[in-house]
């Protein structure tokens, strides 16, 4: 009979285990999920408050890695004035916002239209595809600045402390015009060069003359990185110049650049 008893109680006790590990999981994968919008909420009035425009909720997940005691909502929002400006909240189990991304994505939006300007002067059209562009500042310097400085006003006092990051697509008119391809670079060069930043990376990838036949209206809509997905084959050459102030290497090999022929080596073919 006492072996009956100890069998049942196993037999019972494993149920209830699954049970409770199932009770457990749901507040994880569950709860915490449904009573998201307490978390979109918070995270909708914090930058209200902080930035003192009004703001429009696109999505929310929550999320808890395996071990961590407690999980965090992820929010994905933008300015109601700006649906392109996508800003990250980050928003803890208690619905309190601890952290989100709308400086850096408000100042790189800045940058973003002024290096269009640029991107327009030298290849003479701007499409979704044609450059993504980023910026980065130091603690120091983003500590000092809040919304209502714009990335220029900062750039004049604080270049030395800023890096900007370029990738553009170019589409080629003829395999034959890379002298005229090296020139715009360089110009690109001298332009980041003149603004005395902390360090600048520029990628192009230039594309075969035979793709601008092929193009689709709804390529040149689609977003940079999703462009570059779709047309790898399409890819001719890519040219790559990374500058550093605090490399003397690297200072040393900007100022050395003297003509458009100098950056034939920065690039690749890569049919």
């Amino acid at each position: 009979m006492r072996i009956i008893k100890i069998v049942l109680l196993t037999l019972l006790a494993i149920p209830a285990f699954f049970i409770l590990i199932l009770t457990i999981a749901s507040f994880d994968y569950f709860y915490y999920p449904i009573i998201g919008y307490k978390a979109e909420n918070a995270a909708e009035a914090s930058l209200e408050e902080k930035y003192n425009e009004d703001f429009v909720i696109d999505e929310s997940t929550y999320s808890k890695p395996l071990g961590d005691d407690y999980g965090d909502y992820h929010i994905i929002a933008h300015p109601k004035k700006n649906p392109d400006l996508e800003v990250t909240v980050s928003v803890s189990e208690k619905t309190e916002p601890l952290s989100d991304t709308y400086l850096q994505m408000h100042w790189r939006d800045q940058l973003n239209t002024q290096f269009g300007l640029l991107y327009e002067e030298l290849y003479g059209t701007v499409e979704n595809y044609s450059y993504m562009v980023n910026v980065t500042f130091s603690d120091e310097i983003e500590a000092q600045y809040d919304h209502t400085d714009t990335y220029e006003g900062i750039l004049q006092k604080e270049a030395n402390g800023i890096g900007n990051i370029v990738f553009a697509n170019v589409i080629l008119k003829s395999s034959n015009n890379m002298n005229d391809q090296l020139e715009k670079a360089y110009k690109m060069i001298q332009h980041f060069k003149e603004q005395n930043l902390s360090y600048f990376n520029i990628e192009i990838v230039y594309y075969n003359e035979e793709l601008q036949k092929q193009l689709k209206k709804k390529d040149r809509q689609l977003p940079y990185n999703e462009f570059n997905f779709k047309h790898l084959d399409d890819r001719a050459a890519r040219f790559y110049f990374s500058y550093d102030s605090e490399d003397a290497a690297s200072v040393k090999e900007l100022n050395q650049l003297k003509f458009p022929a100098d950056l034939e080596r920065y690039v690749k073919d890569m049919n």
